[in-house]
């Protein structure tokens, strides 16, 4: 999605492992200088010998400055998520919500189109927000105003301010879209934070794979359990779009289930829940969507 070339990125790992630094010929020039030439600019701009990499570098050749290229970050990741969020938005319209979209698709469209573009400039705003939090740390603040060490500038403290203030685009989602966020991003630090930990242990043995991958089938397999029962005992739990996709997977089950609890409750064992409830239940759920 960043679009960033790999000459770029392996000069970037070069410098986080020490192995390019600047004013000194570490045999990395040809990295970004074949790269400068490809843009058209001159070799020096990514020669560490001649000093730090020119912001006009890191802009893909864009001489319009660090705010002009977050714009057009912004521009480039909005177009190309665009089509993606609508599909996403779309689809499950169409397939679980058809009686809606027919009775009334004027207001079903346009409900679409705003969640898919609140969803494409919360990701667009994702990448603006971490390319000029990078531009503003290791030029504007910490280059021309700071004058901080450029290799400390460029392997830390840039990389780590952007990935800090990039998260800000969540506030741009709905509510109930950055409770979903965080049920991805927490696994994923979580990931991270193991791996880090765990890393320096890691010794290649024939059993680490197996592990590795047996934790993660079973704490796949517990997340699915946990929604399974959810959509079995109180659908009203899960987000209507995934209620409707696996409601649609298990519609013989669910029948099924619904037979036994009816039977269940005409058994006189209990007092059957009044079907009132459901419908409480399901006003209480839009009104918090």
């Amino acid at each position: 999605m960043s679009g960033v070339d790999t000459r770029f990125l392996e000069a970037l790992r070069a410098i986080r492992n020490g192995e390019w630094v600047y004013g000194k010929d570490t045999g990395l020039g040809h990295l970004l200088g074949d790269y400068c030439t490809q843009l058209g600019l001159p070799r020096s701009f990514g020669d560490p010998v001649c000093g730090r990499i020119n912001c006009t570098v890191v802009h893909e050749g864009s001489p319009y400055g660090c705010e002009a290229n977050a714009l057009y970050r912004f521009y480039k990741g909005f177009i190309k998520i665009f089509p993606v969020y609508l599909s996403v938005h779309l689809f499950p319209t169409l397939f679980f919500q058809s009686s809606r979209f027919i009775q009334n698709p004027v207001q079903t469209i346009l409900r679409v189109l705003l969640a898919s573009t609140r969803s494409s400039t919360f990701l667009g705003t994702y990448i603006a927000i971490i390319w000029y939090s990078i531009c503003l740390v290791r030029t504007r603040l910490g280059h021309q105003v700071l004058n901080i060490n450029q290799t400390i500038l460029d392997n830390t403290l840039a990389p780590l301010v952007g990935s800090m203030l990039c998260g800000l685009s969540l506030l741009v989602e709905s509510k109930h879209r950055r409770g979903e966020m965080t049920l991805y991003v927490v696994p994923r630090a979580l990931f991270s934070f193991t791996e880090r930990i765990l890393s320096p242990h890691q010794k290649g043995r024939w059993w680490e794979a197996i592990a590795a991958e047996s934790v993660e089938n079973i704490a796949f397999a517990a997340s699915a359990m946990i929604v399974l029962h959810a959509v079995y005992k109180d659908r009203f739990m899960v987000r209507p779009s995934v209620r409707g996709l696996l409601s649609w997977i298990l519609k013989d089950e669910l029948k099924q289930q619904e037979i036994e609890d009816k039977a269940y409750y005409s058994s006189g064992d209990t007092t059957p829940v009044e079907e009132e409830d459901d419908e409480v239940k399901l006003e209480i759920i839009k009104k918090a969507l």
